[in-house]
């Protein structure tokens, strides 16, 4: 989102580098979201896990959360720019995630080769290593530390989409 359409939205936007910043209000809660956009390039990673840490401390999230939230965004981007570029060119890959009351939603948009990594069949890990094919292992992982994942292909870009429930907050005592 650019600094133009988060002020026609009625959010505020700061751009810092090319790290943003929204708040919007949601009904009666206030929802944030992040937003990244890197460069196909594996060491690009560690800003988009960065941003993921400081939003998990700002909102005190569980650790649990930000650790599956942080696994997932780092095996979708490295798959993305390890076998989603074939034309050696630059490109830029967007991420974000916002807090939507009791979960978060991410999302990654890219406009590599089209690959839905949902149209894999599920890993079969009972298999010993030396057995099963190459491949298929990350999204496992994905699929199994988020609640939901979801792919399209929209207008030349893979939009993959994926929710995480937040635990429910204890009772206060007393």
């Amino acid at each position: 989102m650019t600094a133009i359409a988060a002020a026609r939205s009625g959010g505020h936007a700061w751009n810092i580098g090319r790290l943003w910043r929204q708040k919007s209000r949601a009904g009666p809660a206030l929802s944030e979201r992040i937003f990244a956009e890197i460069d196909n390039d594996v060491s690009q990673i560690a800003r988009v896990t960065s941003l993921i840490e400081q939003f998990g401390a700002r909102h005190r999230l569980p650790e649990g959360v930000i650790f599956h939230l942080k696994l997932a965004f780092d095996e979708l981007l490295t798959n993305i720019i390890s076998y989603g570029f074939v034309d050696g060119r630059p490109h830029k890959i967007s991420a974000s995630v916002r807090l939507d009351g009791d979960r978060l939603q991410a999302e990654i948009v890219d406009d590599g080769i089209a690959f839905d990594p949902l149209a894999a069949g599920a890993v079969d890990t009972e298999l010993p290593v030396e057995e099963r094919g190459i491949g298929g292992l990350g999204i496992h992982f994905v699929r199994t530390v988020m609640d939901e994942v979801d792919y399209r292909r929209l207008d030349g870009r893979n939009c993959l989409k994926m929710v995480k429930h937040l635990p429910p907050k204890p009772a206060k005592q007393g």
